[in-house]
C-alpha cells in the first residue's frame, strides 16, 4: 500500500519539505554534490515526489522526465513545472518499460529505493536506459541508522519497518525496507552497475543557524547514503 504521507497527505509533505532540515538542507544538497554538468542532458527523476529535483535540474538546462508511483505527487509536479517536464505513474518496483534503451544522460532517485523490497529490476531498466558513459545517482537510507529499528536484531536481513515520522508535524505512518549494506551492494552488480563514488553527505551551513540540533546530528553521525554509479 502506498504510505499516505506521498499519497492523499501530498501537498502536505510537498509543503513540509520544501525547505526542512533533512530534505532541502541536508539530503538535497549532497545528492546534488554528485550530479554532473546538466546542460544539455537528458535525465529522468525517479520517486520525483512534488517536483523539487524536476525543477532543479529544469533550471540547470536538463530535458527532464520525471516519474512517481504516486498520482497525487505526478499531479502535484505537473502543477508547478506544467509542460516543462514529462510527468507520468509509475509503480517503479517494475522499473520504467516504457524508456528506450540508452536514451538518458542521468538518472537521478532520491529517497525511494528503500520502498522497494527488491530494487535488482529496477536497477536493471536504470542500466537499459542509461547511455554507454550515463550515471545514476541515488540517496537512499543509511544501513546503519535503519539497523537499530530491525525487529529481528539481524542486521544481514531485508526487513520491512512500520514507522511513525512527523515530518508533517504530526505522528505519520511509514513503510520501508531496511536491507544490509552488502545487498544493496550485490543488487547494484547483479544489475551490471558499478558504484564510482559514494557519500554519507554533510547538512548545509544555513542548518546551523535554523536548526543547530540536527546539523550537530548530521555533523557528527551520517543519515543518508548517496551512491554515483555507471553502467559496467
Amino acid at each position: 500500500m502506498l504510505n499516505p504521507m506521498y499519497g492523499r497527505h501530498a501537498a502536505e509533505y510537498a509543503a513540509a519539505i520544501r525547505d526542512n532540515s533533512y530534505n532541502a538542507h541536508y539530503e538535497r544538497p549532497s545528492l546534488i554534490a554528485l550530479l554532473p554538468e546538466l546542460q544539455g542532458k537528458r535525465v529522468i527523476d525517479l520517486g520525483c515526489g512534488p517536483g523539487e529535483y524536476a525543477a532543479y535540474l529544469t533550471s540547470q538546462g536538463a530535458t527532464v522526465t520525471a516519474v512517481d508511483s504516486s498520482l497525487e505527487m505526478i499531479s502535484l509536479v505537473q502543477q508547478k513545472l506544467g509542460n516543462s517536464v514529462h510527468a507520468y505513474v509509475q509503480d517503479l518496483a517494475q522499473g520504467v518499460p516504457d524508456e528506450a534503451d540508452r536514451s538518458f544522460d542521468l538518472v537521478v532517485s532520491p529517497l525511494m529505493i528503500h520502498y522497494l523490497e527488491d530494487p535488482t529490476s529496477l536497477f536493471r531498466d536504470v542500466k537499459r536506459i542509461l547511455k554507454p558513459e550515463g550515471l545514476f545517482v541515488f540517496s537512499t537510507h543509511h544501513p546503519f541508522v535503519d539497523y537499530q529499528f530491525s525487529p529481528s536484531g539481524n542486521y544481514f536481513l531485508t526487513e520491512k519497518i512500520v514507522d511513525e515520522w512527523d515530518t508533517l508535524g504530526r505522528p505519520t505512518r511509514v513503510e520501508y525496507f531496511r536491507r544490509p549494506l552488502s545487498a544493496l551492494m550485490q543488487s547494484l552488480t547483479d544489475a551490471g552497475l558499478c558504484m564510482v563514488e559514494l557519500s554519507e553527505g554533510r547538512p548545509d551551513e544555513q542548518m546551523q543557524q535554523t536548526d543547530p540540533e540536527s546539523f550537530q546530528k548530521l555533523s557528527t553521525a551520517p543519515g543518508f547514503l548517496f551512491l554515483k554509479c555507471r553502467v559496467v
